[in-house]
């Protein structure tokens, strides 16, 4: 059943077209991912879906519900939470102060949560407890964006939209984080992943949407994705030269 239905999403930056008629689902409880070389329009598309930019063309629905004029503030409380590619965590604030002061605020609108209970297993969770006194502004990049999907999990969200998460993480850091969005996933939050490791998104996502000059150019299962002669041609073909 498709939580997220977003159709022919396009959207234009003076005379350059970021997305151009972009058109992709979720299910609940996947977790799908996002695919493409620098450029393709990969961030610009989570910001569209989380309502941080309004499309210029297309229909976003979530829940069955109609998203197009919706504000983020109005997306969150419906269920949808997200990370950014640069960092945005309240840097004076420790680890479990982050996690925590996102759960109050989430209480706003699910009164039934305990906020120092959600911090305390999220911390567990995502391998947090050794830094969870420890300042924000202090974290190694890994460990920051570790915390920063910990405080949007804090609000229990239907739909968790990552963009970037395991930069700055090591590979073994990175499996870890990957193993827990598939905790994540299979415990009824569906996640949209977007990511520079190609490995993390084959081995994590059971399907995947790939672009390119923000195009959609293919999607299917990591198999499907990873025989397709379109996406092969996109991170190794002759057009990367225009890109540098």
């Amino acid at each position: 059943m498709k939580l997220l239905d977003a159709q022919d999403l396009t959207v234009r930056f003076g005379g350059l077209t970021a997305l151009d008629g972009v058109s992709l689902h979720v299910e609940e409880a996947q977790l799908a991912g996002v695919m493409g070389p620098n450029g393709a329009g990969k961030s610009t598309l989570m910001s569209v879906l989380s309502g941080q930019i309004a499309s210029h063309e297309g229909r976003i629905e979530y829940a069955g519900r109609n998203l197009r004029r919706l504000a983020p503030h109005r997306r969150a409380r419906l269920g949808i939470a997200r990370t950014f590619q640069r960092l945005e965590l309240w840097g004076s604030l420790t680890v479990r102060g982050n996690i925590l002061t996102a759960a109050e605020i989430a209480k706003a609108w699910r009164p039934d949560t305990d906020p120092p209970r959600v911090a305390d297993a999220l911390i567990e969770r995502l391998g947090l407890s050794h830094v969870a006194d420890s300042v924000a502004k202090s974290l190694p990049t890994g460990l920051a964006r570790v915390t920063e999907v910990a405080r949007a999990l804090a609000s229990s969200p239907r739909l968790l939209l990552l963009d970037e998460p395991s930069a700055g993480l090591d590979d073994t850091e990175s499996r870890h984080l990957s193993d827990a969005l598939v905790r994540t996933a299979a415990e009824g939050t569906a996640i949209l992943l977007v990511e520079h490791h190609v490995d993390m998104l084959m081995q994590a996502c059971s399907y995947l949407w790939v672009l390119d000059f923000g195009q959609l150019i293919a999607h299917g299962t990591p198999a499907e994705v990873r025989g397709n002669a379109a996406v092969q041609d996109a991170y190794l073909g002759s057009r990367n030269a225009t890109r540098a």
